[in-house]
């Protein structure tokens, strides 16, 4: 809905110049992005998988694009207006600065509102939750495959899909079969972390009272 609306107010200004004839489309594309960015965010998946300096040069270059994309379609309406070519050149430039500077500042506004959205509070101290490039969080380092698998197999009564893989980076790096001198992690899809994570602390403090 957000590229269809952004494709007809394009192609309504190229065609016809008139400003009152895109406010149906331009309205459509503000409330859909707005509502788009909004459920990214709250799901915490906005940066997702990317590394602080990764979201930033993601962040930049967007703005750079997709500034420079309305741009050019800017410059075309004020030729098609009668501007000269001075003024179109003028113009468009001071729009491309101006809408790159504040698509950046939305963009980071949105990664820094992510970000928290990714913060999970654990023993009252507040972490991040590590995400993965394939979009798998890291939610609990087991100290070997059998803990792992215990893991596992609790958050899946739990309805949560979870999965194991070694910590250390290098596979060669064991003490025993199905022992990583760097334990075993943990993950679940994004969405489901903070919920795996309650689980987890639930069943941790049932068997310390247990044990008590």
């Amino acid at each position: 809905m957000f590229l269809i609306s952004v494709g007809a107010i394009i192609i309504q200004l190229l065609l016809a110049v008139n400003l009152r004839l895109v406010l149906g489309e331009t309205l459509i594309a503000l409330v859909g992005g707005i509502v788009y960015a909004f459920i990214m965010v709250h799901n915490g998946i906005w940066d997702k998988g990317l590394s602080a300096r990764e979201a930033l040069w993601r962040d930049f270059l967007t703005s750079v694009i997709c500034a420079g994309i309305f741009s050019v379609f800017y410059g075309i309406c004020l030729r098609r207006m009668g501007a000269t070519e001075k003024q179109t050149i003028y113009f468009a430039l001071l729009f491309l600065g101006g809408i790159t500077i504040v698509a950046f500042i939305v963009l980071r506004v949105l990664s820094y509102f992510n970000r928290n959205r990714r913060r999970i509070s654990v023993n009252g101290e507040q972490r991040d939750i590590p995400t993965t490039k394939t979009g798998s969080t890291k939610i609990y380092n087991a100290k070997d495959i059998v803990e792992a698998g215990r893991i596992i197999e609790l958050l899946k009564e739990q309805g949560i899909a979870a999965f194991s893989q070694e910590a250390s980076a290098s596979v060669a790096m064991h003490g025993a079969l199905g022992f990583g001198m760097y334990g075993v992690d943990v993950l679940v899809e994004g969405d489901e972390a903070k919920k795996a994570i309650q689980i987890i602390e639930a069943a941790d403090d049932s068997q310390s009272k247990e044990k008590f």
